[in-house]
C-alpha cells in the first residue's frame, strides 16, 4: 500500500483541471500525486483549442503561465454573435483590454505538465485508472491492483462508472444525442482576433481565433444525425455548408484539416463530496460549450477551493468541502442555465422567433450597461 510520511493528496486526471489544482496547492508539508490513466503522449495528441477568459488568465498568471511568457496564447479583441436569417448582431469589445485568450490544448498541457514536473511536491503517474475505492478505509485501487491510500482524494476525471454509481447526477434530457464537430479551417479573410458565435437551425457555430490570421477553430454542434453528416461529407460541400450557415464574413472556407466529433453533456452532481472525496470540473458539472465555460468555470472552482484548503490548513473535512459546494453552486447552476437557454432559444423555430431573437440582440448591441454586465459575468463569474 503506496504511503510515505507525508499526508497526501491524490488527483484523479492529469488534464488541466488536475494540474491547475496541483499547482495552486502544491506544498512542501504535503504530497499530491496525480494518477492519469492516459500514456503521457496522449495529450499532445489533442486537436482541440480552449478559450480562456480573463479571470482564467489572472489564475494561471499566479502559477507561472501566462499570455507575457508563451506565444501560445492568441488574444480575443472582439466576439461577434449573429444569427442565420435575421437581423441584429451583438458587438463585445473592450478598447482597455482583451476579452480573453484561445491555446490549444495540447499546448496548455505542455506550460502546466513542465511546471508540474519542476515542483518536487508535485508527482504525476500516468496510465494509472482507478478500478475501486473504499471510502471507509481512504484508498483506492488501479487496473494493476496496486493499492494507493489518500487524506483528500480530488476527481477531476470525466464523468464515469464510479461516479455514476457513488453521485447523485442531474441531467438535461434535451442535450442528449448532441454532438460536437472539431477541426481547423483557413479563411480566404483574416478573422482580425475576433470569436464568433453564429446560431442556426442546425445548430450553433463557433469560430475561435488561432495564431495565424486566417486560422480558426471550428465548433459545429448539433444534433447527431446532421453532424455525422458534416463529419463524412467531402471537403468541398462542407466548405458549401459552411458558408451557407456561417456567411461570408470571412470568405469562402479555402483549407479543413481532419473533422473530429465528441458527445456532449449536460449534467451537474448535487452534491459533489462526501467525506474527503470531491468532484470537480466536468466531472462535476458537464455543460454545452455554447458560452465557452466549461473550463473557465472549473479554475474558477478551483481557486475557491485551493483559498478555503489553505485558510483551513488543509485540514480535510466534508464540512470544509459543503462550504466549498454552498460557494459555488450558485455560479455553476446559473451558468448552467445560461448555455442551455441560449442552445434551445436559437433552435426553437415557432412563427416570431427569429425576429424576436433579432430585437433582443439589437437592444443587447446598443445598450453598454447589458453588454458590460454580461462581459462580466462570462469573464469573472460575477452574478
Amino acid at each position: 500500500m503506496e504511503k510515505d510520511n507525508l499526508s497526501q493528496i491524490r488527483v484523479i486526471g492529469a488534464g488541466p483541471a488536475g494540474l491547475i489544482f496541483a499547482l495552486l496547492n502544491a506544498r512542501k508539508t504535503f504530497q499530491i500525486i496525480l494518477h492519469e490513466k492516459e500514456p503521457e503522449d496522449f495529450f499532445a495528441q489533442q486537436s482541440r483549442a480552449l478559450a480562456l477568459s480573463p479571470s482564467s488568465i489572472e489564475i494561471l498568471s499566479g502559477i507561472g503561465i501566462s499570455p507575457d511568457q508563451d506565444s501560445s496564447f492568441v488574444p480575443i479583441k472582439t466576439i461577434h454573435t449573429s444569427q442565420k436569417n435575421s437581423f441584429g448582431r451583438v458587438l463585445i469589445e473592450d478598447d482597455n483590454k482583451e476579452l480573453g485568450y484561445v491555446i490549444r490544448y495540447k499546448n496548455l498541457i505542455r506550460l502546466l505538465l513542465d511546471k508540474a514536473k519542476n515542483n518536487k511536491y508535485i508527482k504525476i503517474i500516468f496510465e494509472s485508472e482507478v478500478f475501486s475505492i473504499n471510502d471507509q478505509q481512504d484508498f483506492f485501487t488501479d487496473g494493476k491492483n496496486k493499492i494507493y491510500k489518500y487524506d483528500f482524494l480530488l476527481f477531476s476525471d470525466g464523468i464515469g462508472k464510479l461516479l455514476s454509481n457513488t453521485f447523485e447526477f442531474e441531467t438535461d434530457s434535451e442535450m442528449d444525442g448532441l454532438l460536437a464537430l472539431v477541426a481547423e479551417i483557413r479563411t480566404e479573410l483574416n478573422h482580425q482576433h475576433c470569436a464568433f458565435e453564429r446560431f442556426t437551425v442546425n445548430g450553433p457555430i463557433a469560430l475561435l481565433p488561432l495564431e495565424n490570421q486566417n486560422l480558426s477553430k471550428l465548433v459545429w454542434t448539433g444534433k447527431k444525425d446532421y453532424i455525422m453528416q458534416l463529419l463524412n461529407c467531402d471537403k468541398q460541400t462542407f466548405a458549401t455548408l459552411f458558408v451557407d450557415h456561417f456567411g461570408e464574413r470571412l470568405g469562402k472556407l479555402t483549407h479543413i484539416e481532419e473533422k473530429s466529433t465528441y458527445p456532449l453533456s449536460h449534467q451537474f452532481i448535487r452534491q459533489p463530496y462526501q467525506k474527503n472525496i470531491l468532484v470537480s470540473g466536468n466531472a462535476a458539472h458537464a455543460m454545452h460549450p455554447v458560452a465557452g465555460q466549461g473550463l473557465n468555470l472549473t479554475i474558477r472552482d478551483l481557486k475557491v477551493l485551493s483559498s478555503l484548503l489553505n485558510k483551513n490548513n488543509y485540514q480535510i473535512s466534508e464540512a470544509l468541502l459543503k462550504q466549498y459546494s454552498d460557494q459555488r453552486t450558485r455560479e455553476v447552476r446559473s451558468l448552467m442555465k445560461i448555455s442551455s437557454h441560449l442552445v434551445k432559444g436559437f433552435s426553437n423555430q415557432i412563427v416570431g422567433a427569429n425576429l424576436l431573437r433579432g430585437s433582443a440582440m439589437l437592444f443587447l448591441d446598443n445598450s453598454f450597461f447589458v453588454k458590460k454586465m454580461f462581459r462580466e459575468k462570462f469573464s469573472y463569474g460575477k452574478n
